[in-house]
């Protein structure tokens, strides 16, 4: 399975934390292991709730389950979950557990679909387009390229966008649901956000700003547990989330009638997305992604 990654005291008598979701998951635990007034005596573990392509879910190495002190644990409305479960059973009877939703915003994406062309490559574990698109993949049927591709996308995606406050409200009643399941709320502040700040890369990546958000209320419910107070966990926060823009290197753009329908104040036409190093207008990237263009370099 993807691999355990642990963050802050190295000390043979630390404390562990286990922070178990998904790909937010390894930078809360980054964040939590910034937090000064510490002392020095946890260490933040990364548990991840997904495999990588090409890789098993296995069990969890011993290592993890010695001296937990406390379980933050993301929500997922999942029955079983196998590694989610070997977790559990390993832990200690008592152990002190915080939940918390996923970012999760899909409406963003109305069109996103698995595409059948997408191949891991060398450098790319993922494939270079990650993220399908059912337009772009009936156009891309027609055999059009450039601008013309672009121009019967935007056609054919006019007459097939479904109603985006219809899907913007699903978004709304699950974030809604999630906080309700949780001891951690996220709603409010998706809500407030969202419209004015690139808040979201893509479905489910995020800008660090919200992972620094999330973090800091994580820390409020573990401080009886780990210590610290309000400006040292505030302060180190700041200084990790300072190190990285976001999860990821892709920022999927952003449909121009998505921005209009549900009034993104941060979009505009010129507004370049980075791709595994490029920077792309939605033009320019929809474009590549209809041919499948392979003649640019990634750089990570």
């Amino acid at each position: 399975m993807s691999r355990v990654l642990a963050y802050g005291s190295k000390g043979i008598d630390a404390r562990r934390v286990l922070v178990y979701g998904n790909c937010q998951s390894p930078y809360l635990a980054r964040l939590l292991s910034g937090i000064e007034g510490l002392n020095d005596d946890y260490q933040f573990v990364y548990v991840p709730n997904h495999a990588a392509p090409g890789e098993d879910v296995a069990e969890l190495p011993d290592w993890c389950f010695e001296n937990v002190a406390l379980l933050i644990e993301q929500h997922d409305d999942r029955a079983v979950v196998p590694v989610r479960e070997h977790m559990r059973s390993r832990l200690k009877a008592g152990c002190r557990k915080i939940t918390h939703p996923t970012f999760l915003l899909a409406s963003l994406w109305p069109f996103e679909c698995p595409d059948p062309r997408s191949r891991p490559e060398a450098d790319l574990l993922w494939g270079r387009y990650p993220h399908g698109d059912m337009i772009g993949l009936k156009v891309a049927e027609m055999g059009l390229h450039g601008d013309a591709a672009v121009d019967a996308y935007l056609s054919l995606s006019a007459r097939k966008m479904p109603d985006l406050m219809v899907r913007l409200q699903r978004d709304v009643d699950r974030m809604r649901h999630y906080d309700r399941c949780c001891d951690i709320a996220l709603a409010d502040y998706v809500l407030d956000r969202f419209r004015r700040e690139h808040t979201f890369w893509t479905w489910g990546h995020t800008a660090t700003a919200p992972l620094a958000e999330l973090t800091q209320r994580l820390w409020a419910a573990a401080q009886p547990v780990i210590g610290g107070n309000a400006q040292e966990a505030e302060r180190g926060i700041g200084r990790i989330a300072s190190q990285f823009e976001g999860i990821g290197e892709l920022q999927l753009p952003i449909h121009p009638m998505v921005a209009a329908a549900l009034d993104l104040t941060f979009w505009s036409p010129d507004k370049r997305y980075r791709w595994y190093g490029q920077h792309w207008t939605f033009h320019e990237y929809i474009a590549h992604y209809i041919s499948y263009d392979t003649g640019w370099s990634a750089v990570q």
